[in-house]
């Protein structure tokens, strides 16, 4: 929460203010954490109690950043800012191999973790990631999730609107 309000101090709010690949990336990340934890933690008793509706609001508060990141006039949210100073390395990751044993995936199946192969170039993080149209960001990943998340919002309405207006506006998203 407190990262997501820094970037409201500095005034990364999307449409009217600065937005940047950086910032959506993050961003992405919160939506992950928050979505993440909402998973691993849901049979806890106290989790569910106490904390689950603030993470429930606080992804719901991300996801809507995250959509005027997206939605920005501009086209800002796929730019990288060139910093003051020139850096040898792209903001992010820059690795695109996981440590330790091979990743297992929901199924069982063990994920490809090697350096090369025909998959290598489809990530979205590390060198391969940064080359790509969106700047490794996962906006796709994160509308699909928006649209899980307010499926029951004013009886699907608030889905048909925003896949209507996502269908006419941004359709190569829309069909991904």
């Amino acid at each position: 929460r407190m990262i997501r309000k820094d970037f409201i101090l500095q005034n990364y709010i999307g449409n009217g203010g600065k937005c940047d690949a950086r910032a959506v990336r993050c961003h992405e990340r919160i939506a992950r954490w928050h979505a993440m934890c909402e998973h691993q933690l849901s049979h806890i008793p106290d989790f569910v109690q106490h904390q689950s509706q603030q993470n429930i609001a606080e992804l719901g508060q991300t996801m809507k950043t995250l959509n005027l990141y997206y939605d920005d006039a501009l086209g800002r949210s796929t730019l990288e800012v060139a910093s003051e100073e020139k850096l040898d390395h792209n903001q992010g990751c820059s690795s695109d191999i996981v440590m330790g044993k091979s990743p297992i995936d929901f199924d069982g199946s063990a994920l490809s973790n090697a350096t090369d192969g025909d998959d290598v170039s489809k990530r979205l993080i590390g060198k391969h990631g940064m080359k790509s149209p969106t700047r490794g960001t996962a906006e796709p990943e994160m509308r699909g999730l928006y649209i899980l998340l307010t499926m029951n919002n004013e009886g699907g309405m608030e889905v048909l609107k925003y896949s209507g207006r996502l269908c006419v506006q941004r359709p190569d998203v829309f069909y991904s």
